[in-house]
């Protein structure tokens, strides 16, 4: 894509500075740019917040430290096209009106600067949950070997998902596991309700063979990627968390909708971005 830019979100701390140089490793595999973006905020209310001496005081640090983290992406990457910016803002929304063209958006799971007041935990989650596009948040083994592991599934969202891994893994040269959990509990009936009879084997291979199906179909996109698929009895987030202890990235799509982050997120992304051992990136398909 023409123009393609990532955006990384930092905050001078080690957990945000691991998340540049992956996303500057990424921006060179697709020959794109790099926005790397600091944002700070005062903890009162804006009638209150400094004026002057101070307020430029502050702008300087931030820039001082995103100039910082931008030429850490250079060195990581040489030759990289890297654009440092400080913004006055809370983090979730400035980092979301920075990455609302942006092809990805990358952030790191801690961190906290006690002169800026520039977040990245629950920044991680917020954006995460809220974005319109992809989200890569760096944690566990932030440079890991491996494969890409995918979450699948029969929603559109693990569609998006499943085309997106496949992308990634024709561009890092690796190959894909595509992993379809199922759980098998069956809950006991409401009280006055018939019990629902149904084949667990039955209903397991007919939900194994649909997601079988999707994978191939990605797979004859993406001829030069090697793949393969799973199908495992169990929680999906406990499936996925299992095997990001032996791959580069997770990927997952959103799904869920209304105004928490939960719902947006999704469970098992949700539970993902606070147990993988791996770097996770959570697929949002642009409206």
């Amino acid at each position: 894509m023409a123009g393609e830019e990532i955006v990384v979100g930092v905050d001078g701390e080690p957990p945000s500075l691991a998340a540049v140089r992956w996303a500057a490793a990424a921006a060179a595999r697709r020959a794109a740019s790099l926005r790397v973006v600091l944002a700070y905020h005062w903890r009162v209310p804006a009638a209150l917040a400094p004026r002057g001496e101070l307020a430029e005081t502050a702008q300087q640090l931030a820039e001082l430290l995103v100039a910082n983290a931008a030429q850490d992406a250079r060195d990581a990457s040489p030759g990289l096209d890297v654009r440092p910016e400080a913004a006055l803002g809370l983090p979730a929304e400035v980092l979301l009106r920075a990455a609302t063209s942006a092809s990805l958006l990358v952030v790191g799971t801690r961190g906290r600067h006690r002169a800026t007041g520039a977040v990245l935990g629950s920044v991680s989650q917020q954006v995460a949950a809220h974005a319109t596009g992809p989200v890569a948040v760096v944690r566990g083994r932030a440079y890991p070997s491996g494969g890409i592991v995918v979450g699948v599934d029969d929603s559109a969202a693990a569609g998006a998902a499943l085309e997106f891994a496949f992308a990634e893994a024709a561009r890092w040269g690796t190959d894909v596991a595509a992993v379809r959990a199922i759980e098998t509990t069956i809950s006991p009936p409401a009280l006055g309700l018939p019990p629902l009879l149904h084949d667990i084997a039955e209903t397991t291979r007919a939900l194994t063979e649909a997601a079988a199906g999707r994978v191939a179909e990605a797979g004859r996109r993406h001829p030069d990627v090697p793949w393969e698929f799973h199908g495992i009895a169990g929680d999906a987030a406990d499936v996925l968390c299992d095997r990001s202890r032996q791959a580069r990235l997770v990927v997952v799509g959103s799904r869920g909708h209304g105004g928490f982050a939960g719902l947006l997120l999704g469970s098992v992304g949700l539970r993902l971005l606070h147990r993988a051992d791996c770097p996770v990136l959570i697929v949002h398909a642009r409206p």
